[in-house]
């Protein structure tokens, strides 16, 4: 095995303070990447929603090697492309070789809150993503002002001369073949939280395996990330039927051919949680991106372990499967 895993050390069941504690346990306890949920709007059982990229920033500096990553920033309608590119320009300049983009489509509770009329298509939010990648890795690499007038987006000689130090890599969300297919001609790397075995073969990594090459990529270079949700009950105390089983607010046609098991699994031990490791790796996840998701509960029902103490297991962990 060798299979890299990242933490969700900033979310919605943190206050800021409580996230950047998280991040410092988490990178102490040894996870390779930590992960950083991008929300206007909480996910169901959230308790607070702050701007993840102040915290993420925070974190850098409070931590010392970890990488953080956003999981995932929809640089589409809430952000304007260029703003998007400019944050992390930023960061990447502080932090070397220290902060990754993720990006996706979004999700309507965070768009919609802040934009007039109806939730895209699909179709159009992909085209919305690609022109917005074509801009960003544009206003990255130029050094001269940039004008573009686009269908969804425009530049009137933009230029960042605050420039990331190395190159700042670019996770794109994909649940279906069409996004797949944008992660490898677009992307560094591609994220997913499909768990359907056939449908990831047959499917997902060949439009994005096929897309890579033809953009003159070597698929094989490329991180595969698994994204999984896990509720820590040492205690077996967590009754299984409470849990609120979804995809947040994902929507999309692939939905139904991408998942064979729940979005949540419950570990009761170390040993749970390395053969669900396996089963990611066999699909053929190369990173892993894991979220502890007891705001999935009632809070009445959710384990009494905090999120830090309940890190320590993954100290078991951790020797199985690099």
């Amino acid at each position: 095995m060798g299979i890299k895993i990242g933490y969700f050390s900033i979310g919605d069941a943190l206050s800021p303070s409580g996230s950047l504690e998280l991040s410092i346990a988490a990178e102490k306890t040894g996870f390779d990447t930590l992960w950083v949920e991008d929300h206007l709007i909480a996910m169901p059982g959230g308790t607070e929603c702050n701007f993840a990229w102040t915290v993420m920033s925070s974190s850098l500096q409070a931590t010392r090697r970890v990488p953080f990553i956003t999981g995932v920033t929809a640089p589409i309608m809430r952000y304007h492309p260029a703003i998007v590119a400019q944050a992390f320009a930023t960061m990447g300049a502080m932090y070397p070789g220290r902060v990754g983009l993720g990006v996706g489509t979004g999700e309507p509770p965070n768009e919609m809150a802040v934009y007039r009329g109806e939730w895209p298509s699909n179709a159009t939010r992909l085209e919305m993503l690609e022109e917005a990648l074509t801009l960003i890795h544009r206003l990255w690499t130029s050094d001269t002002p940039v004008s573009y007038a686009g269908k969804y987006y425009t530049l009137n000689k933009a230029v960042l001369l605050t420039k990331p130090k190395v190159k700042i890599p670019v996770y794109v969300s994909a649940i279906g073949p069409r996004a797949a297919e944008l992660a490898g001609r677009l992307g560094d790397h591609v994220i997913s939280i499909a768990n359907n075995p056939r449908y990831i073969k047959d499917e997902l990594w060949p439009a994005f395996e096929s897309s890579a090459r033809a953009a003159g990529k070597d698929p094989r270079t490329m991180e595969r990330v698994g994204h999984f949700s896990y509720i820590y009950d040492p205690d077996g105390a967590v009754n299984p039927d409470l849990i609120q089983q979804e995809a947040g607010t994902i929507q999309g046609g692939a939905m139904s051919k991408a998942f064979a098991s729940q979005i949540i699994t419950v570990f009761h031990s170390a040993e749970d949680c390395i053969k669900k490791i396996e089963e990611m790796e066999r699909m053929g996840y190369t990173h892993l991106a894991v979220a502890d998701q007891r705001m999935a509960l009632p809070k009445e029902h959710r384990p009494t372990l905090s999120e830090v103490e309940s890190l320590n297991f993954w100290k078991d962990v951790f020797p199985h499967v690099r």
